[in-house]
């Protein structure tokens, strides 16, 4: 688990406008689908030319008063109308004005103008668009796959127009007319249970489950076995294994030294994962979890099992860069479908990914601290044999405090009396190359390698200035071997 401070992971926050919106004039269909199809149309493509700072040939498209009123040409929508509106067919490409003036709009933007100009331009109340860049045109995240919002695509136009049952049965018949195919005709019952069972639950289908499949005579016999097996519990288990790989889930660290290699408590993050997938958590919920489940207001310690997303990758011998950058990688790789740590050494070769990018996400898991022994799930069971436990645990527990504080006071004791080894220790080594701290072996005198990093840490520290104290010893350090004698 880990305890972090607000995550702001600069790679997504860049790709996600923030607005604040009052959206209770409109009805929440309206409300959404400006907020999720227009504004990011508007915001992308149109205010760098259209907006406050600029109003080319006088119109502006960042109020809905300015989109009415038009340009200083005349208006450019007629309510209702998306045929009849000059602002449509510009985006259209359909006059002789086209705009976006260097890069057509994809074909979904456009369906999506078309229905918002049909609706009526709904827009929130009190709503004034900023574009999301002052020059979107020179930021290379603008064109970037993994920077445009998501939309759901226009179904192909088919011939067949009796086939299809949904809309994504359009975009499967669309590439076997491509390819001069027809669809295989419908399966059979015992194929489709079984073609179901397998998809969403791992197994096959019972004897007993096929039987009462084929004598189902309702017509949503098949809906309703689809719902079945998603309530299965067997669902989760089967689908979040795939999720699992995409976390890189383990209940081994690699290769550590003098420690555990296991992860003992790895199976609360699975069992997270098959649990969140059966309750149907909403997807962001489910990702904002697994990043940031500390953080949230109302978060149990079922819920704190989600950051074993990030907890539960590799521990390369403790290198804590190396620990970060598999987070680092985890997070974007895993969420955003993109390999960022490559800009660990250098800006990305093929993607607008920045070194700086990297060293800000980087400097947020810095900033985390991974507790040595995890949160409680649940309370304790109030059991005899929990008692016993936590009596034996207590016992052993103040044994080791004693251990521990009897080991501290003898090294505390050897670092005052070995003070002068320490001290031309840490200054021999001043000519070395830092060492991190997950390296760090005792040397051939047996000198404790972090007092002898403090030591080596104080002398450059006051090398840098004069002080005091250490001004004299400096000096003489800085003598040859010939001239000090």
């Amino acid at each position: 688990m880990l305890r972090s401070s607000s995550p702001r992971f600069t790679l997504a926050l860049i790709l996600l406008p923030a607005f604040g919106v009052n959206a209770a004039a409109l009805p929440p269909d309206q409300a959404d689908f400006f907020e999720r199809r227009v504004r990011p149309v508007l915001a992308d493509q149109c205010l760098g030319c259209h907006g406050a700072a600029t109003a080319k040939g006088g119109l502006r498209l960042d109020t809905r008063a300015g989109v009415i009123k038009g340009a200083d040409s005349g208006p450019v929508v007629t309510l209702g109308d998306p045929d009849d509106s000059p602002l449509i067919e510009a985006v259209r490409r359909a006059s002789e004005l086209k705009m976006p003036p260097k890069s057509a709009l994809d074909r979904a933007a456009v369906a999506d103008l078309e229905t918002w100009v049909r609706m009526g331009l709904p827009w929130p109340e009190g709503a004034a668009l900023v574009a999301n860049r002052s020059n979107p045109t020179s930021n290379p995240w603008r064109d970037h796959w993994a920077a445009r919002p998501v939309r759901d695509p226009l179904p192909p136009t088919v011939n067949d127009r009796a086939w299809p049952r949904t809309s994504i049965d359009s975009f499967i018949l669309s590439a076997l007319e491509a390819k001069g195919l027809a669809p295989s005709p419908e399966a059979d019952r015992r194929t489709l249970i079984r073609r179901a069972s397998f998809d969403l639950v791992g197994l096959p289908p019972t004897p007993e489950d096929v039987a009462r499949f084929r004598a189902d005579a309702r017509p949503d016999a098949y809906e309703r076995l689809v719902d079945r097996l998603l309530a299965s519990p067997q669902h989760g288990e089967t689908w979040g294994r795939h999720w699992l790989d995409v976390a890189r889930y383990s209940d081994t660290k690699g290769y550590v030294f003098f420690e555990d290699g296991s992860f003992p408590w790895a199976y609360t993050y699975r069992d997270y994962v098959v649990a969140a997938l059966n309750a149907d958590v909403p997807y962001d919920r489910f990702l904002v979890e697994q990043i940031a489940a500390d953080r949230l207001p109302a978060s149990d310690g079922r819920t704190l099992a989600a950051l074993g997303f990030l907890s539960l990758g590799g521990r390369f011998m403790n290198n804590v860069h190396d620990i970060i950058d598999d987070r680092i990688d985890v997070v974007t790789r895993g969420l955003m479908g993109l390999t960022v740590t490559c800009a660990r050494c250098h800006d990305h070769k093929f993607d607008p990914i920045s070194t700086a990018d990297y060293y800000a996400l980087h400097g947020v898991f810095a900033s985390t601290v991974e507790p040595a022994v995890p949160p409680l799930l649940d309370p304790p069971p109030d059991t005899p044999d929990y008692r016993k436990f936590a009596a034996e645990l207590s016992a052993r527990e103040a044994k080791f405090g004693g251990f521990v504080d009897a080991k501290r006071a003898e090294l505390v004791a050897s670092a005052r009396s070995r003070a002068a080894e320490y001290l031309l220790a840490a200054q021999a080594s001043l000519a070395q190359p830092t060492t991190e701290q997950f390296m760090l072996i005792a040397d051939g005198a047996d000198l404790n390698p972090a007092i002898l990093t403090r030591w080596r840490a104080l002398l450059e520290r006051t090398k840098r200035r004069h002080d005091p104290v250490f001004a004299p010893w400096h000096a003489l350090a800085a003598f040859s071997e010939a001239d000090f004698a």
